[in-house]
């Protein structure tokens, strides 16, 4: 399969994504600064005393800033457990003793406005994060803290706005502590990154551009492993859903060894099909580390291609960062070569609209 667009071509790029989603994948490191401002401003929060558990409710590109904030628990010092609720039901031990951040970057998403109606009711302790909507116009009419985003973005092209000020939040309430200053850190190392990963960046020097290129063609599947790579192979997954418009699938380790090994057997010409993406940290577990060169060499011939990409942070945020950046800009990359637009998801606009009906 051909490539349609040249990744070294300027003009051909701007031609190829007219709404500017790589200059938004780029500009990640600047929105997680404004995010830090945004969560740092002056605003009346809960009070912590008798919050027993932590809940996101979000969807898609919102619901995603829920993972990022629970795998970066242990890292701000938080020692509550955090939950991430993804659709129209919350579970009844979210109650008054739980404090409850509801993020809709549209702030009309049906999922999670149902969620919110739910946690009023029982008396949880609310924060919105939006661009606006009817959450914000929930929140105003409930004196609710509300943290209002920039808009304009696609919701994926917003995660820097919605999960960094959850943490600051957190850290502001007293229940975590010292995760601002490591996202302040982590900025310098996403500048570096974008000036390896970004367009002015030549092919042979651009590893994000040379993956693209090579999941031309194929099926991603990405592997992560339990924790921060985890949630990382599931943003992968989706970033090449919605920009590259390619079915794609995430795992981790070390649950996939215990079925999803077993089926890159057949059919044989279907697996040949898949490139296998591994995301790695320094910070593995021993027997992770073990378990991945096992399966990979057991899967060598089976599956089409594998790739092997090391978060290459100084801790775990940098990690996560690095490895959000990295499949971000492979994404749009890839919806380039493949000439799609990576910014419109027409399919998810038509189910809105017969839902509606």
């Amino acid at each position: 399969m051909d490539i349609r667009v040249d990744l070294d071509d300027p003009a051909a790029i701007t031609d190829a994504d007219p709404s500017g989603m790589l200059d938004a994948v780029e500009g990640f490191p600047g929105q997680v600064r404004e995010a830090l401002r945004i969560g740092g401003s002056e605003l009346e929060l809960p009070d912590p005393a008798g919050v027993r558990m932590v809940a996101v409710l979000g969807m898609g590109g919102s619901g995603i800033s829920g993972d990022v904030v629970a795998t970066l628990a242990g890292e701000a010092g938080l020692n509550l457990p955090v939950l991430t609720v993804k659709g129209y039901r919350v579970p009844s031990y979210i109650d008054k003793d739980s404090l409850v951040f509801a993020v809709s970057y549209s702030g009309n998403t049906e999922e999670t406005l149902e969620g919110v109606r739910q946690v009023l009711d029982r008396g949880s302790k609310v924060v919105a994060v939006t661009s606006g909507g009817t959450l914000s116009a929930i929140a105003m009419k409930n004196d609710l803290p509300l943290l209002t985003v920039p808009g304009g973005f696609q919701p994926r092209a917003s995660l820097g706005y919605l999960f960094v000020p959850i943490l600051c939040v957190l850290e502001r309430m007293g229940l975590a502590s010292g995760i601002t200053a490591l996202l302040d850190e982590a900025t310098g190392t996403l500048e570096e990154r974008s000036a390896e990963y970004g367009w002015n960046s030549d092919f042979d020097s651009n590893p994000t551009k040379r993956l693209a290129k090579d999941l031309v063609g194929f099926v991603p599947v990405v592997y992560g492993s339990e924790g921060a790579l985890s949630v990382a192979a599931l943003r992968w997954k989706a970033q090449l859903n919605e920009n590259a418009k390619v079915a794609a699938f995430h795992n981790s380790f070390p649950e996939l060894n215990h079925n999803e090994t077993v089926g890159w057997l057949n059919p044989p010409e279907v697996c040949s099909r898949f490139h296998l993406i591994v995301l790695r940290d320094r910070g593995e577990h021993p027997r992770i580390e073990k378990r991945i060169a096992i399966t990979t060499d057991l899967l060598e011939e089976s599956v089409g291609h594998i790739t092997q990409v090391c978060a290459r942070g100084s801790n775990t945020v940098e990690d996560l960062l690095d490895l959000i950046y990295f499949g971000d800009f492979t994404s749009v990359y890839l919806a380039l070569a493949l000439g799609e637009d990576p910014t419109p998801v027409e399919r998810i606009q038509r189910l809105k609209d017969r839902l509606s009906e």
